[in-house]
């Protein structure tokens, strides 16, 4: 399965990747619950939709701050710099993700569509062209301000009850039915509109090799080499070329 997959890789002329939370998951990012018992007492609601940061943008950018200061100990695994040395190697390899995280773009991937935008960046939350990176001094003093017009500001991702952008949604899924092999890495496929891309990229004619330490919907399609394992261990595996014949 593992040679097959090496195979259909270096055959590709027109690959994508697809990634979700297992891939950043590998590297230590938590995910919303995390272990931090202080925000169980909140739903992901008044945490995460732009409703809730409206109503109480000092504890919505608390929370985003934690969750920064956090994020900035994670570094790309393995994997990530695997994807990287393919992206190099094959002169062609978009990366779709549903991670917010930037790890992709860290680990020097260019070509990276953040369909659940980026935790990185902040803009006004009135849309009036101000956008900045997010850093320990923006968020030291809370909630940060727009530098342009003084409204708050909002974190660069999609919130709880908003649609994805339609630009963005669009580039993604042109990306999958026009793909030759998608590699589906860490993702559920559960979240919608972004769980049809892989299905999107098979409809099309596309092969798909998926790297899953769990059982998906995708695994047992027709035209899926599902592959049970993390993906910081099997894609250096898949890039390595040195045991091939």
């Amino acid at each position: 399965m593992i040679q097959m997959a090496k195979e259909l890789i270096k055959a590709s002329r027109k690959p994508v990747v697809f990634t979700g939370a297992g891939m950043s998951r590998e590297s230590g990012m938590r995910t919303f619950r995390g272990e931090d018992g202080l925000w169980k007492q909140y739903s992901p609601e008044q945490l995460s939709s732009i409703e809730g940061l409206r109503a109480d943008p000092e504890t919505v950018w608390e929370w985003y701050r934690m969750r920064f200061m956090k994020s900035e100990g994670v570094k790309p695994h393995s994997g990530y710099y695997a994807l990287t040395a393919l992206q190099n190697e094959k002169g062609y390899l978009p990366v779709i993700t549903q991670n917010i995280d930037g790890l992709h773009s860290e680990a020097g991937q260019v070509d990276v569509l953040e369909i659940h935008g980026s935790m990185r960046t902040a803009s006004c939350i009135h849309r009036c062209g101000y956008s900045v990176a997010l850093s320990r001094e923006l968020v030291k003093n809370l909630p940060p301000v727009c530098q342009k017009c003084g409204a708050i500001l909002r974190p660069d991702i999609v919130l709880f009850g908003e649609a994805l952008p339609q630009d963005v949604l669009m580039r993604a899924y042109n990306l999958a039915e026009q793909c030759d092999l998608m590699l589906v890495i860490g993702t559920s496929v559960k979240v919608w509109p972004a769980a049809g891309l892989p299905f999107a990229a098979l409809d099309s004619g596309a092969k798909i090799i998926e790297i899953n330490p769990v059982q998906t919907e995708l695994s047992v399609s027709k035209g899926v080499i599902s592959i049970r394992n993390n993906a910081g261990e099997i894609l250096p595996v898949l890039a390595d070329h040195r045991q091939e014949s």
